[in-house]
Formats: C-alpha cells, sequence, structure tokens
C-alpha cells in the first residue's frame, strides 16, 4: 500500500472507528489490552490471565525496527483498552498524532518509565569521538538502548508497570491480577538466578554481536561487551572497514561472534573466517508470537547458547 493510500485508509478509520470507541453504547467485554511486541505480550498475558483479552501489535514474522503503521494495526488500537510499550524509540514507528486522533481514550502504558537506562556500546569500527553520535544515530533524540527485555531483573520491572496498569484499568479484578503477578515474578526472579548461575563463573565472557541488542543483559551478569559489528539497518563494510573489524576482533582474542536469528550472518561469517572466530546466535525476542510463556522459554534458550559459545554444553 503506498504512503497516500495508508494516509487516506487511516482517515477513514479515524472517522469511523473512533466514533464506535466514543460510542457509550459499545457493550462490556473484558479489559482489551495490546501490546506492541513479543516480549510485553508474553509479561502482559501472564498477568491478565483469563482476566483479559491480550494480543500482540505486530504479527509473528514482523520486527519493530522495520515496521510501519498500517490501518489494520489502527483498527485493533482503536478497539483497545490499554496499549503497552516498551518506549525507548522502540515505537516510534507508530503515528501517535493518528492513534490519539482515533483513539481518544486509549491509554498508552509505557514500561520503560524509571527504569536505569545505558547507552550502547561502541560500534567496533568507532572510535571513543564517535560512539555518542553513534547512539544518536541509532535511536534519534532518545539516545539510550531500548532493548530493556533482555535483562531478566528489567523484565520484572516492566512487568510490575504492566500489573499497575491492568489493576488500574480494571480494579474489580485488582486481586486476581496481583496474584498472577506474584507467580510471574518468581518465575522471571528464577529465570535471572539461572542466568547468573550459568554465566558469572564463565572463563570465556568476550561477547560481540552483530547488533547493539545486549548491553543489559551483559551488564547484569557481567559479560564483557566488546563491541557490535554493524547500525541497523546495516551495510555491508568498505574492505577498509572489514579490515578494521578483522584486526579489532583478533586483538579481543574473540571465539565467538554472536548473530541475531530473524537477520543475516553473513557479514559475521567473513569475518570469522579471517579472524578464526566461529559464529552462534542469540535471540532478541522482537520477531514471534508471544504467550504467557514464551519470555521465560525463549530466554532459557539463550541461556543455552551462551553456555555453549562460552563453556561447556548444558546437560
Amino acid at each position: 500500500m503506498s504512503f497516500s493510500s495508508a494516509v487516506c485508509a487511516l482517515a477513514w478509520l479515524i472517522s469511523t472507528l473512533g466514533l464506535w470507541a466514543s460510542d457509550p453504547a459499545r457493550p462490556a467485554t473484558k479489559l482489551r489490552v495490546v501490546c506492541s511486541f513479543l516480549p510485553l505480550q508474553s509479561h502482559a498475558a501472564a498477568i491478565a490471565g483469563e482476566l483479559a483479552e491480550v494480543e500482540q501489535l505486530l504479527t509473528k514474522d514482523a520486527a519493530p525496527h522495520e515496521s510501519q503503521l498500517t490501518p489494520h494495526h489502527v483498527a485493533r488500537l482503536v478497539r483497545a483498552d490499554l496499549f503497552i510499550i516498551n518506549g525507548i524509540g522502540m515505537e516510534d514507528w507508530i503515528r501517535r498524532d493518528l492513534l490519539k486522533e482515533a483513539a481518544p481514550n486509549l491509554r498508552v502504558v509505557d514500561t520503560s518509565v524509571g527504569l536505569s537506562l545505558r547507552t550502547s556500546p561502541a560500534r567496533l569500527l568507532d572510535d571513543v569521538a564517535h560512539r555518542h553520535a553513534s547512539a544518536e544515530d541509532a535511536y534519534g533524540a532518545h539516545g539510550k538502548n531500548p532493548h530493556v527485555w533482555l535483562d531478566p531483573q528489567l523484565a520484572r520491572q516492566q512487568a510490575s508497570v504492566i500489573l499497575q496498569a491492568l489493576q488500574s484499568a480494571d480494579p474489580r479484578n485488582h486481586d486476581a491480577y496481583a496474584a498472577n503477578a506474584r507467580i510471574y515474578d518468581l518465575q522471571l526472579l528464577a529465570l535471572h538466578h539461572e542466568f547468573a548461575a550459568v554465566l558469572k563463573p564463565l572463563p570465556r565472557r568476550n561477547l560481540v554481536t552483530l547488533h547493539d541488542a545486549f548491553p543489559y543483559l551483559a551488564s547484569r551478569y557481567e559479560l564483557n561487551y566488546v563491541g557490535y559489528v554493524a547500525e541497523f539497518p546495516e551495510k555491508d563494510p568498505t574492505p577498509q572497514e572489514l579490515a578494521r573489524l578483522v584486526t579489532v576482533i583478533r586483538s579481543t582474542q574473540t571465539g565467538v561472534l554472536f548473530a541475531e536469528e530473524g537477520y543475516a550472518s553473513g557479514l559475521l561469517r567473513d569475518i570469522a573466517r579471517q579472524t578464526g572466530a566461529h559464529v552462534a546466535s542469540l535471540d532478541t525476542l522482537e520477531i514471534g508470537q508471544g504467550g504467557s510463556s514464551v519470555y521465560c522459554q525463549r530466554m532459557r534458550a539463550n541461556l543455552v547458547k551462551l553456555k555453549e559459545a562460552f563453556g561447556e554444553p548444558l546437560r
């Protein structure tokens, strides 16, 4: 769909669905919750249980970094009571002005509120003078890395924000949400302890990734985040840049380069061939369909991959 066609369609939705959303005769149903992408949907589904309808805005094959607002997205948001987002720029692709006009009563819940945020590590081709500029280029005015959900401890804080939003929007189920949240928080806490127990004793701890998705996880579990290789969306490096990357990887004695599931890893494989490193992959949880247990399952899969890359395979 062309941009002009999308604007026309969105205007029609605003004039029709916006009226529907404010209709006092709208039937009372369960609380309707839309989450921007997988980790948030997983947290909200675990806390809500059967008490609310929890949807994921992006389809299982769509990535937040590459998405655009469509009439279908607007139609789903107009019918929602809560829209739960990660914040820190992850949802900047959503036209807030159109959304506010179409769904003036929709409450947007930013789960990054109150979190201690970090800038990205250095891109391996950047010198110190360019690190700040690189972060601003990647994340605009925010300047902070948005991948907070990949730290289980920060995920617990995001889940707490979701709990408070559900309780505020649906006070009759206040205690039931709290009970579900206590169970889920114990699961996230157990996940954190598993990461700490497995990763902290490992002797090899140099982390090099394709993109800058893992500074929070690396900081939490004391991995040495050497840096990342490519901006997103990535561009092929020049031969001179590739030679510099190879030199940096060799100088840090990094044995594993981590690609990201769902993205091409040809650049890392080229570097690996020249450095003797091997390529593994990690899951950013940005792509896929959520569910109440999906966050913990996929994070544990990441833990297995880190253990296999840095130490002996898990039994």
